[in-house]
């Protein structure tokens, strides 16, 4: 049975600059644990990588968490495949993430990527009201 430690209530302050959010990706080991993520826009970006990087029914318990966009490069490449990936990571920010509001995203899809069954995207985003954008790059392989 899980046991709540207790809440704390985080924001992007320097008051609360050593209250650790959440645990960054990829995963790389720390001083004593993993390394953490101590603002909301680092938290957001591991977050975005990890649902748009899971396949669906890799999750434990969670089958339909995931974004399918490694299905989605075995797919024949055709005109529209582009914006079936765009499609496909609104719509998984939009049920998995809905304080994230994807502004723009690019997909990098060259010969040499798509030979390799890989693809760039880069996503500028806001988190909830922020008036900011943030961007973040990753590469999807199938």
């Amino acid at each position: 049975m899980a046991v709540e430690l207790g809440r704390k209530i985080v924001k992007d302050t320097p008051q609360y600059a050593n209250y650790a959010i959440g645990i960054t990706l990829p995963l790389t080991f720390g001083e004593n644990t993993f390394e953490q993520s101590f603002l909301t826009k680092d938290q957001v970006k591991s977050n975005i990588k990890n649902l748009l990087l899971t396949k669906k029914g890799e999750r434990i318990l969670q089958p339909e968490f995931g974004s399918g966009l490694q299905e989605l490069l075995f797919e024949p490449n055709v005109d529209d495949l582009e914006s079936r990936i765009e499609d496909t990571i609104n719509q998984s920010l939009e049920q998995w993430l809905p304080y994230v509001t994807a502004e723009e995203i690019v997909i990098e899809s060259t010969d040499e990527l798509r030979d390799n069954n890989r693809i760039n995207v880069s996503i500028d985003f806001r988190i909830g009201n922020n008036v900011n954008l943030e961007n973040l790059t990753f590469t999807v392989q199938g």
